[in-house]
């Protein structure tokens, strides 16, 4: 490929290098220019501009950063349309994401203009979050790099190793030391984390922190009969010849590794017994926050072999209490700085998705015109009513079964989607899901049960984005607010416009801002890295460049009916 300043009448078949104006429109780069487009340029004054043009022997930008994504992907693995040089990849089931570092590094050093980008290994990731985007530096490569790129790719391929529901029991041991109240509190937190990998929690019991007391409940038929046989013991494992291993060697079983290069999750033991994993917790399970146990889980829950060079490997980046990925007691004002860097990148290679497919032969010629407007699309919003939460505030009754008027809340609030301008309507339930899927029965409306609820409502928010239809923007609607119209909606979406696909908007009234808040897409890949029990408002401190407040008259923008006498009250 040849780069340089040329004479305009002699850049026919050329790549435009920098954008030009043209009277009162623009010709963006990349333009591939023909005689219409040269004659327009010199008729203003354009005598020389700056190319590039493609030899015979390359690949135009675009043909070759979908042949190289193309070839790296494997199962589970979505390719996006080409345009200005990147192709991403995302996830088309929920799963881990697996691959060969040393061919994505491989693949990067053949030469600079050649990038591959990849999210960190085994990580987790729901259906529809970008793994990695094919991207070329220049606007054409020659077509030889291209093919080596490619045979590696296809030698070892990404692939998404989808999730397959299993199920476990955990035995807790007891000390004099150990209150209930603890081991009731462990219980919580392990049906929670397996529930967040579709695993079953089938059954829990307790004994003595004794060998012979742990050995007679291994031999339970309905320990032996699960996938997963997890064992919380009072005190720590500090030998191969403690407690919980002695157990597990005393029945039968096998101990294939004790201690992890992670911390927290120093002390996790892994075995085998009768077919079964048998895991040893350290004594940080107990706790919700991200340790080393949960990196073992995620390859268990796909079926990914935990080898001893994987468990190695875990040691660069073990150190997980300086993870930005997950939360920590720092100072706020850290946190937004560096949850922003974090996600800098990723919003950027997101928001590149949103062109039109651009079509050029194998050497990546333009043939295309390109001096005609393209047709003006028409902004299209979704909507995504969450209603997993267990209403803990408001007693023991579900709120959003309460009736307003004679009708379920929750139904209200999605014939009042149904009837605005939103393209379709997504609903997610989680506690009490048939019961709210009952209430709204009759409705053209897909459910779809988030089993990770209880982990926080971003875990309800990740898996309603991961299966919205192609959509600009998405209005996220919480389904305790019966008194939000159809008109207020629509208002919100034609305030917003164009700018749908690239701004947080939420509406305010009298100054405090409210619900239902409508994210574009420029920002879903961040929403599926989200994590805790905030929805999509923490959008609004990492960029609050990109928030557009819409002033509205009506106050039911902040209504919320959390205990029994406000719902009293809303009933009349």
């Amino acid at each position: 490929m040849w780069f340089g300043e040329l004479s305009t009448s002699d850049a026919d078949g050329c790549i435009l290098a920098h954008s030009v104006k043209l009277g009162s429109k623009r010709i963006a780069k990349g333009t591939c220019l023909d005689q219409t487009l040269i004659t327009a340029l010199l008729s203003e004054g354009h005598t020389t501009v700056v190319v590039a043009r493609i030899a015979p022997d390359d690949a135009g930008e675009n043909t070759a950063a979908l042949a190289v994504a193309q070839a790296v992907s494997g199962g589970g693995v979505q390719v996006d349309k080409a345009h200005t040089g990147r192709v991403n990849l995302y996830a088309s089931v929920d799963g881990l994401l697996c691959f060969d570092r040393q061919a994505i590094v491989a693949l990067n050093s053949i030469d600079e203009s050649l990038t591959f980008a990849t999210l960190a290994e085994n990580t987790m990731v729901l259906k529809g979050r970008m793994v990695a985007t094919s991207k070329i530096i220049t606007y054409a490569v020659e077509a030889g790099l291209v093919q080596q790129a490619v045979s590696i790719a296809q030698a070892r391929p990404m692939r998404i190793a989808p999730i397959r529901p299993q199920t476990a029991v955990i035995i807790q041991t007891r000390l004099p030391t150990i209150k209930e109240s603890t081991l009731d509190k462990s219980l919580r937190v392990t049906r929670e984390r397996l529930q967040a990998r579709y695993a079953t929690l089938k059954s829990e019991f307790r004994c003595e922190h004794t060998v012979e007391s742990l050995m007679t409940e291994l031999r339970r038929p309905e320990v032996s009969a699960a996938d997963w046989i997890l064992i919380a013991g009072a005190s720590a494992i500090s030998d191969r010849n403690d407690v919980i291993p002695a157990a597990i060697v005393g029945s039968g079983g096998a101990v294939q590794r004790y201690g992890i290069p992670v911390d927290p999750g120093n002390l996790l033991l892994l075995g085998e017994l009768g077919g079964s994993t048998v895991l040893g917790l350290p004594g940080c399970a107990r706790s919700p926050k991200y340790n080393g146990l949960d990196q073992i889980l995620d390859r268990m829950a796909c079926d990914v072999a935990v080898t001893a060079d994987w468990l190695n490997s875990l040691s660069v980046g073990g150190l997980l209490d300086e993870d930005l990925g997950r939360p920590q007691p720092r100072s706020l004002k850290q946190r937004r700085v560096q949850a922003a860097q974090a996600t800098e990148a990723t919003t950027t290679a997101s928001a590149t998705t949103q062109a039109a497919e651009v079509v050029e032969n194998m050497h990546g010629l333009e043939t295309a015109a390109t001096s005609k407007l393209a047709p003006q699309q028409t902004t299209t919003v979704a909507g995504l009513m969450l209603a997993a939460g267990s209403s803990t505030r408001a007693g023991s009754i579900n709120k959003l079964l309460f009736d307003v008027a004679g009708t379920p809340m929750v139904r209200v609030v999605a014939q009042c989607l149904l009837q605005s301008k939103i393209e379709s309507v997504q609903v997610v339930t989680g506690h009490e899901h048939s019961k709210v899927e009952a209430a709204l029965a009759g409705l053209e409306i897909p459910f779809h049960y988030c089993p990770s609820y209880m982990m926080g409502m971003a875990h309800s928010l990740r898996h309603g984005i991961s299966r919205l239809p192609v959509c600009d923007a998405v209005l996220v609607c919480l389904s305790d607010m019966p008194h939000v119209t159809p008109e207020l909606i629509d208002y919100l979406v034609e305030s917003v416009g164009s700018r749908a696909s690239e701004v947080i908007a939420v509406p305010v009234f009298e100054g405090k801002r409210g619900n239902p808040v409508m994210v574009g897409k420029a920002f879903f890949d961040t929403l599926l890295q989200h994590d805790g029990d905030t929805g999509a408002r923490f959008l609004m401190k990492q960029y609050p460049d990109r928030v557009v407040e819409i002033e509205v008259s009506d106050s039911s923008v902040l209504t919320d009916y959390d205990t029994v006498e406000t719902l009293n009250d809303l009933s009349g």
